[in-house]
């Protein structure tokens, strides 16, 4: 793109906000060099519940969320488990989580979510286009669903903030949901449909679909594992086989990004929300869209292998083993929402959703380094942050503006 200056820069990670800011930065003539240790499309964005989520500015840290927290780990069937030895590590996070859990502050951090969520529609298109992925989008809106009227009255202030924020949303009654969705059972009496959000057939090929486009227009990968950088003119990436050097660094790596960023001397509230999925076969009348079950806190995402069924936050950083139990367990827990639900399990998936006590994700330049620039915490909305998150840094990179107030994004906040 005319009047920005070619840069040699290394982006480390090569999930959808890696890629993606790795084909912004690629389109306005930089040499991109992408780190990556992995194949791509086979991590965290590989299995999120598959949603393109322009409604989802509703942060995790909500008013109530306290005072439920013990029935929560309590309960075998509950959306929240912790590993216990990982508490120590945790607590610093966990604190600032419940510090969030005020209205005053979900307001906040909901509208700082949506001015990203406001954007991201337009990023994904660009992408999209750019990489002919159209295929891999349905473009049927997403629903959530809600058993009894008193579950609906409960979800009042998530409504309030879907209204303070813009959203667009219809409510639904239980006839529109069937006519909206044969495939559900008739138990539901109320829904909220959104019919500008976007389901991903297949997220994991999706990102190594901008992989690929990023390759054929000429990017580079390393598939090394980088453990540390000198900030110097130019800076120095150093990998576990190597050394390369480059004037821009991009942070991007997921809920690693903080470990890495800790050595050039950024301080990130950042850790792992470990998200499971099993997928299953197709009902018998396929859902047609993504559809959040609000008394589980399940989504069920119709993919072109399958039905995904997305559950659960387990708070236990990113080493520890999986523990498929509570996902599997959540099989028979469903069933009796689905016509024609078949529980014969394919595979079962974990993940590490890079999260911050706010649902706010951090985007702009490390204090002090101009030159190296963090895109990080996307949450249970990654999938969908990732491309604006990756425009917004070659926004930055180039001395542009990015549209955006970025102090509630900012990296030393």
């Amino acid at each position: 793109m005319s009047g920005v200056e070619p840069r040699r820069i290394a982006v480390v990670g090569g999930g959808i906000t890696g890629v993606s800011a790795a084909l912004f930065l690629q389109s306005d003539g930089h040499t991109v060099i992408l780190f990556e240790p992995d194949e791509f499309g086979i991590g965290t964005s590989m299995g999120n519940a598959g949603v393109i989520s322009l409604a989802s500015c509703i942060p995790t840290a909500m008013p109530g969320i306290p005072a439920r927290v013990p029935k929560m780990l309590l309960d075998p069937y509950g959306p929240l488990s912790i590993r216990w030895g990982y508490l120590p590590t945790l607590t610093p996070w966990l604190i600032a989580f419940l510090r969030n859990c005020t209205k005053d502050r979900a307001r906040r951090n909901s509208l700082a979510k949506a001015a990203l969520l406001d954007r991201a529609h337009a990023a994904y298109e660009t992408l999209i286009a750019m990489a002919d992925a159209e295929a891999l989008v349905s473009r049927r809106g997403m629903m959530k669903v809600y058993e009894t009227e008193a579950d609906f009255e409960a979800a009042r202030f998530e409504v309030e903030l879907l209204q303070l924020t813009g959203r667009r949303y219809d409510v639904v009654t239980g006839d529109e949901i069937r006519q909206l969705e044969p495939g559900l059972a008739p138990i539901f009496s109320k829904g909220l449909f959104f019919d500008d959000n976007s389901g991903i057939v297949n997220p994991g090929r999706l990102v190594a679909r901008f992989a690929e486009t990023f390759l054929a227009k000429g990017g580079t990968v390393v598939a090394e594992r980088v453990t540390n950088f000198h900030t110097s003119r130019p800076n120095t990436v150093i990998t576990d086989a190597g050394t390369y050097k480059a004037d821009t660094i991009v942070l991007a790596a997921g809920s690693w990004t903080a470990r890495l960023a800790s050595q050039l001397g950024a301080r990130l509230m950042l850790d792992a929300e470990r998200g499971y999925h099993v997928m299953l076969p197709h009902p018998e009348t396929p859902l047609n869209r993504p559809i959040a079950l609000t008394k589980h806190s399940v989504f069920l995402s119709p993919m072109e292998h399958g039905m995904r069924l997305t559950t659960g936050v387990e708070l236990g950083g990113n080493e520890a083993p999986p523990d498929y139990t509570r996902a599997r367990r959540m099989i028979g827990r469903v069933a009796p929402s689905v016509k024609g639900f078949r529980a014969e399990e394919q595979s079962a998936w974990l993940g590490f959703r890079p999260s911050t006590p706010s649902g706010v994700p951090y985007i702009g330049a490390v204090s002090g380094k101009p030159d190296v620039y963090v895109a990080a915490g996307g949450g249970h909305v990654g999938m969908t942050m990732g491309p604006i998150s990756g425009r917004i840094i070659s926004d930055l990179v180039a001395g542009r503006d990015p549209d955006i107030d970025l102090t509630p994004y900012r990296i030393d906040r």
